[in-house]
């Protein structure tokens, strides 16, 4: 089989991830190109990984013709990466958020309808958060009733990098990292939220939030507390999901990734998973809806949902965008 032309836009820190993933899957892919407005730093991710270096992204996608392309910039830069995309019908897999706002979201799907799209919310692919939501199917956890979600961590590049540029961002870590949370809670209640209220605050002397707490109802009613701070010293990333008959807990920290334990049980009961890594699913998804012209998991529908919910938390934090 003729192997998949890859090509990164970006060659930044996630830029790394998304590569080191291609090269897991090199029988099936090739990196044949990446850009960056820094051609050093694409020089430098292509003397490890193959392909030609470029300052701009359009040359570059004229020059080695990909059959795929990671968008691996800043929010800022999503949707002309997207619209470059689709204009030479290459299909996409998009970094996180999808855009700065949900309009700029609603452009990209609408460039690229009728093309493979598939957002990167790489924690649909941790196989303890797959784990907890076949619990959650099996009924043993009973009746969803609360989830809570944490992802803390300080920062150092605060202040310093783009992440705090609401220019180039869209925002602080609300829209960068509780996308992520936003979309685990809609993975595991296997529902849309259809209320979200966010607190915000700054520690740092930085124009955005660097912690933000949501409070979500899904439609079901489960209620979900979803928290992320960029100024906590001790890292902690786990999700707590709370039924009427047990309790499930993803820790991203522990080696046994999740743990759960029924009303009638006096011990809880570990689940192990050999070295996950969710960058690597997600690239081997990309590369199967390409091989079979199949959905992906995460396409436009999922970041528009995504996105809708980060708008009404800004609004009810009375953040105007």
């Amino acid at each position: 089989m003729k192997k998949i032309r890859v090509a990164l836009i970006g060659a930044g820190g996630i830029a790394g991830a998304h590569l080191r993933a291609y090269a897991a899957h090199a029988d099936r892919c090739e990196i044949v190109g990446i850009a960056d407005i820094v051609e050093a730093a694409a020089g430098a991710k292509v003397a490890e990984y193959g392909g030609r270096a470029f300052n701009d992204a359009e040359a570059m996608l004229d020059a080695v013709e990909p059959d795929a392309i990671s968008i691996c910039t800043p929010p800022k830069f999503h949707l002309p990466a997207a619209e470059a995309a689709a204009e030479r019908s290459i299909a996409v897999l998009c970094e996180k958020p999808p855009a700065r706002n949900l309009a700029e979201t609603e452009a990209i799907v609408a460039a690229m309808r009728g093309l493979l799209l598939q957002f990167a919310f790489c924690h649909r692919f941790h196989p303890p958060l797959q784990g907890a939501q076949d619990l959650i199917k099996s009924g043993r956890l009973g009746d969803l009733v609360q989830i809570e979600n944490r992802f803390g961590f300080r920062f150092s590049r605060a202040g310093t990098s783009w992440f705090t540029d609401a220019e180039v961002a869209g925002g602080g870590i609300l829209i960068d990292t509780l996308v992520h949370s936003i979309d685990i809670f809609r993975a595991l209640t296997g529902d849309e939220i259809e209320s979200a209220q966010a607190q915000i605050s700054s520690a740092l002397p930085i124009e955005v939030e660097d912690s933000a707490s949501l409070l979500v109802r899904s439609g079901g009613g489960v209620i979900g507390t979803l928290n992320c701070s960029w100024v906590t010293p001790v890292s902690e990333a786990v999700v707590r999901i709370y039924g009427t008959e047990g309790q499930a807990i993803i820790d991203y920290d522990a080696a046994a990734g999740l743990r759960y334990k029924l009303a009638d049980d006096h011990d809880w009961t570990e689940q192990n998973f050999d070295r996950p890594d969710r960058f690597v699913a997600q690239a081997d998804h990309f590369l199967r809806c390409i091989e079979t012209g199949e959905s992906p998991l995460l396409g436009g529908e999922d970041g528009l949902a995504v996105m809708r919910v980060i708008e009404a938390a800004y609004e009810s934090a009375g953040v105007t965008r």
